[in-house]
């Protein structure tokens, strides 16, 4: 899932091809990107709804960005960001998802590659966004990375738990985003915020990141939907916990944002 800077130069170096994207704004790829780096926007895409024909209109959204960039056969795709934060893992997420397809995480992304030695360039080039524009409708290779609203409401406490990636403020209804019609939690969710899982740009380790779910209340033999505002910074813990050994992980697209939107779905707030 992760590969380093030095491992991948190390492996460019000796023959091995990869497709190498950069999932940063458009700007930022265009100022100073890995050299051949693609363009691919995968944050903007809102899932129209948590279903199985909203998630086979999201498939199909990536399957079309994905065709125009027109990705070597055989290359292995490598996602990459300023550092790791939600838009490299949600990559990785896509791909999986949408295609069935194995990829990689750029581990420190772009900074960890400058301080490897590696060159900078100005991205040119193939670029694609994640978007309804034009794309078909595709089944999902992998859907049950992908859990619907209804899986979330009807989850069973004794095989399934749900996991809040948000930020505190939000899990406790402090702090809501604007357009969100409500505050607070999904009840039954324990909180594990996303950003504990990454230190200084990277993924922490292994161990450490299983010791952070175990500590959070997690256990890697139950399935567990994992949830933020609109389904980006979960994909970051979704990540964590398959690096941290968690099999059946999923996560809930359309999150708080879908939820906060149904006034006959429950909620928690500070207690």
């Amino acid at each position: 899932m992760l590969i380093s800077a030095s491992e991948l130069q190390k492996r460019m170096a000796g023959g091995e091809q990869f497709a190498l994207l950069d999932v940063r704004e458009l700007e930022q790829w265009q100022t100073a990107s890995l050299p051949g780096a693609l363009s691919l926007n995968v944050y903007d895409y809102f899932v129209p709804d948590s279903t199985p024909e909203g998630y086979a209109a999201m498939a199909g959204a990536f399957v079309h960005s994905w065709q125009q960039l027109s990705v070597t056969s055989g290359a292995t795709p490598v996602f990459f960001e300023q550092s790791v934060g939600m838009r490299s893992p949600r990559g990785l997420w896509f791909l999986w998802f949408a295609l069935g397809a194995d990829g990689l995480i750029l581990d420190g992304g772009v900074d960890a590659w400058a301080a490897a030695g590696g060159k900078l360039t100005p991205g040119h080039g193939a670029q694609a966004v994640v978007s309804a524009a034009g794309a078909p409708i595709c089944q999902p290779a992998m859907q049950q990375l992908a859990a619907t609203r209804c899986e979330t409401i009807d989850a069973d406490p004794a095989s399934t738990q749900l996991l809040d990636a948000r930020r505190p403020t939000e899990y406790d209804g402090s702090f809501v985003h604007e357009c969100c019609a409500r505050a607070g939690r999904i009840p039954g969710s324990k909180l594990l915020f996303w950003e504990d899982v990454v230190e200084h740009g990277r993924f922490k380790s292994t161990e450490a990141l299983a010791h952070l779910a175990a500590e959070a209340g997690f256990t890697p033999s139950k399935r567990v939907i994992i949830w933020c505002h609109r389904g980006a910074r979960a994909a970051t813990v979704l990540v964590a916990l398959k690096l941290a050994g968690y099999q059946d992980v999923a996560v809930y697209v359309g999150s708080w944002h879908e939820w906060a939107s149904h006034p006959e779905l429950p909620l928690l707030s500070a207690e």
